[in-house]
């Protein structure tokens, strides 16, 4: 009797989290084979690619293989399943949790500060091409132009270096973009170095000691899902600053901007 209802609660236990396992990991799925999709049309390097093949390679194979699993694993594979759906439930809230917070995130009114304090406006980089920046980009420095046209007094940073499929700098680039536009050349500063979010900001820093510009207000003009992790970067780095974030200029590529930022939160709490 005892081995009965042993049996009875193992598959019954193995049943519900069968079913979590396919809830959750649909909803896993969906989200990395439609960034691995937007990887192949706009490349971000190795190590959102390894995650999201490794992701997706660890949701299918568990279950295109599971008879087989069951067979060489007996009762194992149900603590293997139970961890497997505990990750992809974890996932799926800590996810939903992430977008709460990215889309609750203030942001500054684009405008000169009341007590005459001028201002100079960090524009954070992305991919470029050989035709100019992509939409994402394009977004940015459009409401960095803007704020300059309102803003006379105030200067800006552009930051980005060259990636190994960039045909130049993203920094030089966005000087270019805001230049044609109507932007006095002279009120921009690149810096051409960083490679990632974290650099943008300690470079640009450090340029904004060096120009003798400390006594402005900082404000970093970045798109609005990726304004939350540079606020949080800045605080870490003890910069003080304001924050404008620039609209998603294509919302069906929202969804993987947000897994991008999850990844990308990933890596910093990782400390890569």
């Amino acid at each position: 009797m005892k081995k009965q209802r042993n049996t009875n609660y193992f598959s019954k236990t193995d049943k519900a989290f069968s079913r979590a396992y396919i809830l959750f990991g649909a909803f896993t799925l969906i989200c990395f084979a439609s960034y691995l999709l937007k990887l192949f049309i706009s490349p971000e390097g190795l190590f959102p690619l390894f995650v999201t093949i490794t992701v997706i390679l660890g949701v299918i194979l568990p279950f295109l293989f599971r008879r087989f699993l069951r067979n060489r694993l007996g009762k194992l594979y149900l603590f293997l399943k139970i961890f497997m759906s505990c990750a992809m439930a974890f996932f799926t809230v800590t996810f939903w949790i992430l977008v709460g917070y990215i889309h609750l995130s203030p942001s500054a009114e684009p405008v000169a500060q009341p007590d005459g304090t001028e201002n100079v406006y960090i524009v954070f980089g992305a991919k470029v091409r050989e035709d100019g920046p992509l939409k994402t980009l394009a977004s940015r420095l459009d409401v960095a132009v803007d704020v300059m046209q309102k803003d006379t007094g105030a200067v800006c940073i552009v930051t980005g270096g060259q990636g190994h499929d960039e045909p130049f700098t993203e920094a030089s680039c966005m000087r270019d973009y805001m230049v044609d536009r109507g932007i006095s050349p002279e009120r921009i500063y690149l810096e051409e170095k960083a490679s990632n979010t974290r650099e943008n900001i300690r470079n640009s820093a450090q340029m904004i000691e060096e120009l003798g510009l400390s006594d402005r207000q900082i404000i970093c003009i970045s798109s609005e899902t990726h304004i939350p992790r540079i606020e949080l970067m800045c605080s870490r780095a003890g910069v003080d600053a304001l924050y404008i974030k620039a609209e998603t200029p294509m919302k069906e590529f929202l969804f993987t901007a947000w897994v991008r930022e999850y990844l990308s939160y990933v890596k910093m709490l990782l400390g890569l």
